[in-house]
């Protein structure tokens, strides 16, 4: 079994894993690694969901002496390091030994303000960031046990008192709407939905309000038709389109 997680929404997260990987992180068996991206400054509801219910099974009572994670993100990450730090202790009994962040593209789009980066500077945060994962490899290759991050200013109100927010009353299936004239009903939500939370019925798309939606926001930017909306602050904003793993993982 591989020792990296990832979990891409929209493939940024996945893109820097497939280099780690490419430049040879996961050979080591004894450690674990997680990729993912950033959201609300915190780890994303699916993945928080999976080191909760499923990491120590999977692991099959290995426990790794070294764990690190590279996190993705538009801007910056405030004390999300910690949460996940918090949430490995709880079910595996060992939190993180190193932790960095990275920049990619932003995707979330789902309040007023948020779009999608300009193509250059898109272009120039991957460009950046496949410069520094050279650096990041080796040092994880050599069991480092440092923490490169941005934190950005007033990290522990991000993460606590607007993280906190945002994942409570902000990431939720009930804001989802699809225009049924643009409708094609082509499943390509339902079938790329991460959390298994869409489906495609007789009266059209849905959304379970179980609470399962993690926010990644998959569906509205994979949509082939435009017909997805997220709230209205969505509406007229440019997509992403392709990309991304579409579940928690292992791989390399």
């Amino acid at each position: 079994m591989s020792n990296l997680i990832c979990f891409s929404g929209n493939g940024m997260s996945r893109r820097v894993a497939d280099e780690l990987c490419r430049l040879g992180v996961p050979a080591d068996a004894d450690s674990l690694g997680i990729v993912f991206p950033v959201y609300g400054w915190r780890t994303p509801k699916i993945l928080a969901r999976f080191i909760c219910t499923e990491l120590a099974a999977r692991l099959a009572g290995r426990r790794p002496t070294y764990i690190w994670t590279v996190m993705t993100c538009g801007d910056d990450v405030g004390f999300t390091d910690r949460v996940l730090d918090q949430q490995l202790r709880q079910a595996i009994g060992k939190g993180l030994d190193a932790a960095f962040s990275v920049l990619m593209p932003d995707t979330y789009i789902g309040l007023p303000g948020f779009v999608l980066d300009e193509d250059a500077e898109a272009a120039a945060k991957v460009r950046a960031t496949l410069d520094l994962l050279p650096t990041i490899a080796a040092k994880i290759a050599a069991r480092k046990r440092v923490c490169e991050l941005k934190r950005g200013v007033f990290p522990r109100t991000k993460t606590y008192l607007l993280g906190t927010f945002f994942n409570r009353f902000l990431v939720r299936a009930g804001f989802f709407r699809v225009d049924a004239a643009k409708c094609t009903r082509c499943g390509v939500c339902a079938k790329n939905c991460p959390c298994g939370t869409i489906e495609l019925g007789k009266t059209g798309v849905t959304w379970r309000r179980d609470g399962s939606c993690t926010g990644c926001l998959r569906c509205l930017h994979n949509c082939p038709v435009t017909a997805i909306e997220y709230g209205r602050f969505t509406r007229g904003k440019a997509r992403l389109g392709g990309g991304g793993s579409g579940a928690v993982e292992f791989i390399g």
